[in-house]
């Protein structure tokens, strides 16, 4: 969902014209047919007079879908257009996003106003840009529409969204500048052509020259290692690009050397590779980038890496100090813990003690008075008889 600042009726008048902009140079750069392009649809939906009393958000929501389906351009995300409609459709390009405008921004827009006694923020792309945003001046004279047009984002969503428009419509009139035919520049385009011509020689010779034909009109390929016999010369194209695809490609490869050679000397600031320096056991051998022209140096870089290793070693001391610190400090709280906790259970104790505690030590005197009169005793048990045994 659209804030309420990209949502208002003036925000909506202009990217209305950015949308239709950005939408007719790209159909004119990538050669839409006619009949196919934005200005044809907009009068097959509105036909006659219609499309002049068409509501701008109408016409706007029509564009935007337009950008999205044809040019997969996505307007509300960074105005980028995806290179192949596979990101769209697996998700890794925004230009299948829809998005929902706020139900009455205006009014929203209004009771904000109203609240911070400012006017509403509407962040147009052609508002004029001016450093002291609070010292703006505004004719008390002109409409509320006026004021909303001369107002300066403050939102970073907004400020985002005209960069990014200012971005695109400069993007599609360098392209409609170079015209349809040209992809990068006249220089960059005319090295393609002739690296892709010198490729196409190239394989074609290859071919011709990995390919022996026999006396009865069968080929037969000459790579040491296959050998193998086809029924003509067809078959044998078929197999050498199939199947020995990676030393046709090592080939064609070749075709791109002197380009990058003319590239590198025409650089101003062609990059050097760097050279190894041996910075000790420590460090090893250590790439330092080679800078100067008259006099090609490299920098010591052992130095620099041990005053790095130095830091290191200063901070993981320090993260250790801490680490004790806070290790020796949680042993202590929990030593007092523990020993608060005794201290409880000592006093919960006690409190015990005082209520039902009984000394078995601490008995109290009593007088006993023994009388042995009228006590029974037991008679002694008889003895039993032994009998004699026969003999």
């Amino acid at each position: 969902v659209l804030s309420a600042a990209v949502s208002s009726r003036a925000r909506i008048a202009q990217d209305r014209d950015s949308v239709s902009t950005i939408a007719l140079t790209l159909d004119q750069v990538r050669e839409i047919k006619a009949g196919n392009r934005l200005d044809d649809l907009l009068r097959l939906l509105y036909p006659g007079n219609e499309l002049e009393n068409v509501d701008d958000e109408d016409i706007l929501d029509v564009s935007i879908a337009y950008l999205r389906r044809v040019h997969l351009f996505s307007f509300y995300n960074g105005c980028t257009a995806a290179s192949d409609v596979g990101n769209v459709l697996s998700g890794q390009h925004p230009a299948g996003t829809i998005h929902l405008r706020l139900r009455d921004a205006d009014e929203i827009l209004r009771k904000a106003a109203e609240e911070k006694g400012d006017i509403p923020m509407t962040g147009g792309v052609d508002e004029e840009k001016n450093e002291d945003n609070e010292n703006l001046e505004v004719d008390d004279n002109e409409d509320s529409s006026e004021k909303e047009g001369k107002a300066v984002a403050k939102d970073m969503l907004v400020m985002r969204l005209n960069e990014s428009i200012s971005k695109a419509l400069d993007h599609v009139k360098m392209l409609a500048y170079r015209g349809s035919s040209c992809l990068i520049d006249e220089e960059t385009d005319s090295a393609a052509r002739a690296i892709e011509l010198q490729e196409q020689q190239t394989k074609n010779e290859w071919i011709e020259n990995h390919g022996i034909i026999d006396g009865d009109g069968r080929a037969r390929c000459s790579f040491h290692f296959c050998h193998k016999l086809f029924k003509d010369r067809a078959f044998l194209q078929k197999h050498l690009i199939k199947k020995h695809s990676d030393q046709l490609r090592a080939e064609c490869g070749k075709c791109h050397d002197d380009a990058m050679m003319t590239a590198w000397d025409n650089d101003e600031n062609r990059p050097v590779p760097g050279v190894l320096i041996d910075c000790g056991s420590k460090f090893g051998l250590v790439t330092c980038a080679v800078k100067g022209s008259d006099k090609p140096m490299a920098a010591d870089p052992e130095p620099r890496l041990w005053k790095e290793e130095e830091e290191r070693m200063a901070e993981e001391e320090r993260k250790y100090q801490e680490r004790q610190a806070a290790a020796e400090a949680a042993a202590r709280a929990e030593e007092m813990e523990q020993k608060r906790r005794q201290e409880e259970l000592a006093a919960s104790a006690a409190e015990k003690r005082k209520g039902n505690f009984v000394d078995v030590d601490d008995m109290p005197e009593e007088k006993v008075e023994l009388s042995f009169e009228d006590v029974a005793v037991a008679p002694p048990p008889k003895k039993k008889k032994k009998k004699k045994k026969l003999l």
